[in-house]
């Protein structure tokens, strides 16, 4: 389902802005957090806010995940969903015990998700699909990985 993401980009306020280079720093975000949010565009800074929460009052979907089959339905439609990549580091996913596990993302991999733009502040919500066997122990649902 993926419960965490974590993000490299660069410190502090002005290499944001690509004033001057400076060391990466690894950023943290989990779906629990009320304030999460994901990286869409590490040039522009881009944060945009990770799904809606319960006590968020709102119309558009609660929680921060699309399964990749309800998006040929026209569930989604009524929010102007576009599909985006993001691109962090790790993704994490937490098993039935609530232990977590970091996985990797390789060069060029990243995340499909859905960014809902007639919902307020342009939520993203991450793409997710059924598990390969060997993950099933962890989770049932794992992020939709793509190459760029």
């Amino acid at each position: 389902m993926c419960g965490g993401l974590e993000f490299r980009t660069r410190k502090g306020n002005a290499a944001a802005h690509g004033l001057f280079p400076s060391e990466p720093e690894i950023i943290r975000v989990t779906f629990p957090n009320p304030k999460a949010a994901l990286l869409v565009d590490e040039e522009k800074n881009l944060w945009l806010p990770w799904g809606r929460r319960k006590e968020e009052l709102g119309d558009w979907p609660e929680g921060g995940w699309a399964r990749s089959e309800s998006l040929a339905k026209d569930y989604w439609n009524r929010w102007d969903p576009d599909p985006v990549m993001i691109f962090p580091v790790r993704w994490m996913e937490k098993d039935r015990k609530g232990k977590s596990y970091w996985f990797e993302l390789e060069a060029g991999q990243g995340i499909a998700c859905l960014r809902l733009q007639r919902a307020p502040s342009t939520p993203l919500y991450v793409i997710t699909e059924p598990s390969p066997p060997d993950f099933m122990d962890i989770h049932d649902r794992i992020p939709r990985i793509l190459m760029s």
